[in-house]
């Protein structure tokens, strides 16, 4: 509660640099545009282009809230076809035009700096990010919410350069939530240093009191140093709680952008702290399911076949029932249950499939005299 209090009092702090309407050429509607305090266009500034979700509208307003009012240039973004989005390379290529067509005309008007233009969105939005992330070089880096990663884009994207910034924030309880994992891995894989922000008990929305992890990771994007007082306090109320709740906190504190910005010890302070307090008798049966737990979300993310699939809800039927009345119980049980929905449906695909796939039956005739009759006539 402390915690969330703190964040805000941050978030009420910051108030919204005015935002204006801007229309671009191949859009329907306008896009908002919300320029730092005291903007001077001679200058150089970062920029965040924000996609929003299914069935929003192009808003600067959330994001503002997290980069603060003095050092960004904060834009929400539209897209050129109303509803969902769909990816083929065709429809990704028509969302690239009208991004380079806002990043060069603020490089123009506005000292848009862009080696430093970076993309981020909720939901379709935060697919987006990741799309876009890997289709256009120049993009400095992606803070992907309420999504994850499923498509890689055409032309394949080999590498991304060295420590590419990318943070995912997602509701644990949100079914993109193994999809944001697989991000994770994908991101990673491509050279990015990623930051993963979990929002327990949140399902497909954003946390009300803002997100402690994207207000780091602006403030580093942005030039800013970590606010090595306050990781201090927190690492000091942290090792103040009892073993099991110390471990579970730590698990979370670790993955922070300041905890693991560039000269910071904390990541090898965590690591031996965590070490520590998995001897400890109070977590070490804790310690072994979570591992367990997250070996399954990891061959749930790698699972390509129905089968893989089916091996999964075996091993979460396993151990929901070992983990008897552990504090993570609940959570195994809803990951199965996720993993149930999708074999479900996924079994249900296959048998539609199959039974398209049956040859037609044509009725033999009853005699010399009869023509068989047409099966594609009703």
């Amino acid at each position: 509660m402390k915690k969330a209090w703190i964040l805000i009092s941050i978030l009420g702090a910051v108030h919204p640099a005015a935002a204006e309407p801007m229309t671009v050429e191949g859009l329907p509607q306008p896009i908002e545009l919300s320029l730092p305090d005291k903007h001077d266009p001679a200058k150089s500034w970062p920029a965040v282009f924000f996609y929003h979700g299914t069935g929003g509208h192009p808003t600067t307003h959330m994001i503002r809230q997290h980069t603060g009012s003095k050092n960004w240039i904060v834009v929400g973004m539209g897209y050129t076809k109303p509803g969902p989005f769909t990816y083929t390379p065709e429809n990704l290529q028509r969302e690239l035009v009208i991004l380079q067509r806002v990043r060069d005309e603020l490089v123009k008007t506005k000292g848009l700096d862009p080696r430093r233009l970076y993309v981020s969105g909720f939901s379709m939005g935060g697919w987006m990010s990741g799309m876009l992330l890997q289709a256009e070089p120049s993009l400095a880096g992606a803070a992907i919410l309420g999504g994850g990663h499923m498509h890689e884009v055409t032309p394949k994207r080999k590498a991304l350069p060295p420590q590419t910034p990318v943070f995912l924030g997602v509701g644990r309880n949100d079914g993109v939530y193994p999809f944001a994992l697989k991000a994770k891995l994908f991101f990673g894989g491509l050279g990015a240093d990623v930051r993963m922000e979990t929002w327990d008990g949140l399902g497909h929305e954003f946390p009300k009191e803002g997100s402690p992890g994207l207000k780091e990771w602006f403030t580093l994007r942005a030039g800013g140093a970590p606010d090595n007082d306050a990781v201090t306090k927190e690492y000091q109320r942290i090792t103040g709680l009892a073993s099991l709740e110390q471990w579970q906190a730590l698990l979370e504190f670790r993955e922070h952008p300041f905890v693991n910005a560039p000269g910071q010890t904390w990541p090898e302070t965590i690591k031996t702290k965590l070490e520590e307090l998995e001897k400890d008798p109070a977590v070490v049966e804790e310690a072994k399911l979570y591992r367990r737990h997250r070996q399954l979300l990891a061959n749930e993310v790698k699972a390509i076949t129905l089968p893989d699939l089916e091996k999964v809800g075996e091993a979460y039927s396993v151990l929901v029932l070992e983990a008897g009345n552990s504090s993570q119980t609940d959570l195994i049980a809803a990951d199965k249950k996720r993993v149930d929905g999708l074999l479900k449906s996924f079994r249900a695909q296959s048998a539609e499939r199959k039974q398209q796939a049956k040859p037609i039956q044509v009725d033999p005739p009853k005699d010399d005299r009869r023509i068989p009759r047409n099966p594609m006539v009703r």
